[in-house]
């Protein structure tokens, strides 16, 4: 037992002692970032007790778990072995349960289990190396049990550590030799002796493409010609081939299409034969210019256009261009500055409509319109998603409160809570705050006696 640290007794059938939550993470990271890592225990066991000291558990599924057996006086480590599924088991004789206060330390490095007691190797076996990723959804660390109800140690504990690294036995017996290299320490050097040899081999093989390139680019003409169409263009020279702007580098063509200026009007016009469109004359009416190609009508039933500076007015006769109404005389209606009469009530969305996905048709007296829908923009016939995050407040901002951040969705947004925040409602997220046990990077304590 060591001076001036605090000892837990643990009896009786009913208790729970888990690591969770961040300290469960710190542990399974220990594990996971190191091929070496030792369980140290000071401890001081009922006889005839067989109970768990530490265990990685799911369950009655044991993936790391270190347990003595007072019963058949054995120190046992349950484990996993990487790439396999089945548990195993090594088994180091030894009366650990005696009612006498006893060091613990097991150590494994790569393939090597190491079990020491009150800091005497006793044991030292090769074992298939375990799996250290821990990442069971549902996996629990438990302190002096396996599971709520299985393997209950009975006695004291003063401490029980998890240690990272090689010699984690020297926490509790710095005393013990550790110059020469761990079991663990040496899979790692011929690893990255293996990986840095494979890179030579790849470096070497790359070495050996380069001289021969370097070979064949010394013995050619660095000015390059370039072949096409039956025609040579030297090495630098530019040429239009159809709406295509070309140029020879080094032997090899590239062709970009010919860059045009921008048209200034609304409907530009590409003759046959050209690249670039070009803008034909505007008309002139009563004051007003009007656009090539912009149709208007001056007065009902008749429609004009202008073509390359001309007017062109047409008569529409409404016998022959107006369709058929589904509604009586009495009821059709006119609109100033149309030509054809209409039926009130008329389900013009339902007739078909160009609206954009996003948007929503509605009728009118005498046409459809669209609009776009919450969360989007535009003129209803096409219509973009509005990211809310880049404004807070108002119809099209967000509405995420302190402590969340904003996340745009098509159509919407959603606020996520930050590390460490619970959702309160849609906009809000509240501190998380957890009961755990008084835990460090390396050490894992009990808090409370049972």
């Amino acid at each position: 037992m060591q001076p001036q640290r605090t000892a837990y007794t643990l009896q009786g059938d009913s208790r729970s002692l888990q690591i969770e939550g961040a300290a469960f993470e710190r542990a399974a990271e220990l594990l996971r970032r190191s091929p070496e890592f030792t369980v140290l225990a000071t401890l001081k066991q009922e006889p005839a007790n067989s109970g768990t000291i530490l265990s990685f558990s799911h369950g009655y599924n044991r993936y790391l778990e270190v347990q003595s057996s007072g019963r058949r006086d054995e120190v046992r480590l349950h484990y996993v072995a990487a790439g396999g599924s089945a548990p195993r088991v090594e088994t180091f004789p030894f009366r650990l349960a005696d009612g006498a206060w006893h060091r613990l330390a097991l150590a494994v490095s790569g393939a090597q289990a190491t079990l020491l007691v009150d800091c005497h190797p006793l044991y030292r076996r090769l074992i298939p190396p375990p799996d250290r990723n821990f990442t069971q959804p549902q996996l629990t660390l438990w302190v002096g049990q396996r599971n709520s109800k299985h393997s209950l140690f009975k006695g004291t504990l003063q401490e029980v550590r998890l240690v990272s690294g090689p010699h984690g036995y020297l926490a509790q017996c710095p005393g013990l030799d550790s110059e020469c290299p761990t079991c663990g320490q040496f899979a790692l050097l011929q690893a990255t002796v293996q990986e840095l040899t494979t890179h030579i081999h790849d470096l070497s093989l790359k070495l050996v493409g380069t001289e021969a390139r370097l070979a064949r680019l010394e013995q050619c003409d660095c000015q390059k010609s370039c072949y096409s169409n039956g025609t040579v263009h030297a090495d630098g020279a530019t040429w239009q081939r159809d709406c295509n702007r070309c140029s020879c580098v080094h032997g090899e063509i590239t062709c970009r299409p010919v860059e045009c200026d921008r048209a200034e009007c609304k409907n530009p016009v590409l003759h046959p034969g050209e690249c670039c469109p070009t803008c034909l004359r505007q008309c002139l009416l009563k004051g007003t210019l009007y656009e090539h190609g912009e149709r208007f009508a001056p007065k009902e039933c008749a429609e004009c256009v202008c073509h390359d500076g001309n007017m062109q007015c047409t008569r529409v006769d409404p016998e022959l261009a107006c369709p058929p109404l589904p509604c009586d005389a009495p009821d059709q209606f006119t609109v100033p500055g149309e030509c054809c009469k209409f039926c009130p009530g008329v389900d013009y969305c339902s007739m078909g409509h160009s609206c954009d996905e996003n948007a929503t048709c509605m009728n009118l007296n005498t046409k459809y319109t669209c609009k776009c829908n919450q969360g989007f923009q535009g003129d209803g016939l096409t219509c973009q998603d509005v990211d809310e995050c880049q404004e807070a407040g108002g119809l099209d901002g967000h509405h995420c409160h302190s402590n969340t951040r904003c996340v745009n969705v098509v159509g919407s947004y959603v606020c996520q809570c930050l590390e460490g925040y619970t959702r309160r409602d849609k906009f809000n997220c509240v501190e998380v705050i957890q009961r755990k046990l008084n835990t460090s990077s390396t050490v894992l304590k009990m808090t409370r006696k049972v």
